[in-house]
């Protein structure tokens, strides 16, 4: 039986590799990642952990604060939603399996819940948004010439936590024969400037200082490449370096080529010649002025490409620049389309299909997290249009 292609809302621009209605999931993204055509398009969505909270039934504990939990919520809202993959944030130390013993005692809210902790600190866990801290402690901003290098030395040198791996592991077992397992590590230069206190003093410093700063974030760097082999090395199908920061709201271009560019293709480039596996970057925002350098970390994958008002991607001209060179996810605005009627987002996304078609591979995903404010129905809206 051959699939009617007429049917998908997007001409055909590369030539077909399967005509079999039985592919996976798994299967369906790797033709993708490789530039080749599969049977439909692939959906994949990053969702803010709110809303992946808020539209289960998980404790607010096991969600939080257990790697089980945490990868049930992942597989569940996957399932929920049909998605071709799962995206797992191990974060930079994972969840530790000692944190849920800390717990005094859980309080029922009107709104949420609240956490004591045995050490008398509390916690807010909102009904659809991350956990907060009560009256959190505020860190000094430090000046770059209050670092050392062995402070730093001593941070890139810091060993993989033993449990770093466990929400990976387990999505793998339980999903990775049939849907696209992707890793995650948060790259070098957020790293950086939560390093001095706030996101503004770390901005200073790369003027302040510039050499002082690439010395740290060489050094700094080698922990995270460290993070990205052990993913690799448990068999994902992918890697993503999230790098949120490091758009035209915050850095310059040429900022950009100094400060990020080197740093993340150092990591490519050894995830690429150790284990071959496809990496892609999460850029939010405006990143229209920079594609070409972002290619240039020899990047598989673009992941983000927010249309305006929340970014600078228009995805016909992005295509144009750099759609022969890399697979592209994302394009769909969170803000400002998904949370329209379920009709008025079925006709952006047959549109934005036919655009992103026409690019190396295309994934059919919202451009930075899905907020907790969309209704599950719209994202539903996705795996329809691409299946019927």
């Amino acid at each position: 039986m051959k699939i009617d292609f007429v049917k998908l809302h997007h001409p055909i621009v590369r030539p077909l590799i399967a005509e079999r209605i039985d592919m996976t999931s798994k299967e369906r993204m790797r033709l993708v990642m490789n530039g080749q055509q599969p049977d439909r398009t692939p959906v994949m969505c990053q969702l803010a952990g709110g809303h992946i909270y808020k539209n289960l039934d998980i404790a607010p504990i096991d969600y939080w604060y257990t790697s089980k939990g945490r990868a049930e919520g992942y597989i569940q809202i996957a399932e929920l939603y049909n998605f071709d993959g799962i995206l797992v944030t191990p974060g930079t130390n994972g969840i530790d399996p000692n944190l849920k013993n800390e717990i005094k005692e859980i309080v029922s809210l009107e709104d949420g819940h609240k956490i004591v902790w045995k050490s008398g600190k509390e916690t807010i866990i909102p009904p659809d948004d991350s956990p907060r801290n009560v009256n959190a402690h505020k860190g000094r901003l430090i000046n770059i010439s209050e670092l050392s290098e062995s402070e730093i030395t001593s941070w890139g040198q810091e060993p993989v936590p033993g449990h770093f791996l466990d929400p990976l592991n387990y999505v793998l077992e339980r999903k990775g024969k049939t849907l696209s397992i992707h890793g995650e590590v948060g790259t070098v230069f957020e790293k950086f400037l939560e390093l001095l206190g706030s996101f503004e003093n770390g901005l200073m410093a790369l003027i302040d200082n510039p050499s002082r700063c690439l010395e740290f974030m060489n050094i700094m760097n080698q922990r995270i490449i460290r993070l990205a082999i052990a993913q690799c090395e448990t068999g994902i199908d992918a890697l993503k370096l999230s790098s949120p920061l490091a758009g035209a709201g915050f850095i310059s271009p040429q900022q950009y080529e100094k400060f990020v560019l080197p740093f993340e293709k150092e990591i490519i480039e050894i995830i690429h010649k150790k284990f071959g596996t496809p990496c892609y970057i999460h850029t939010c925002g405006a990143i229209g002025d920079r594609l070409d350098m972002m290619v240039e970390t020899g990047i598989d994958g673009l992941e983000c490409l927010d249309p305006p008002p929340l970014g600078t991607v228009n995805l016909e001209e992005a295509i144009d620049s750099i759609g022969d060179k890399v697979w592209i996810k994302g394009n769909l605005d969170s803000v400002n389309e998904l949370t329209k009627t379920p009709e008025e987002i079925r006709k952006i996304v047959c549109k934005r299909i036919e655009i992103g078609r026409k690019a190396k591979g295309y994934i059919l995903s919202s451009a930075c997290s899905v907020s907790p404010k969309v209704p599950p129905e719209n994202i539903k809206v996705l795996y329809e249009v691409v299946t019927t």
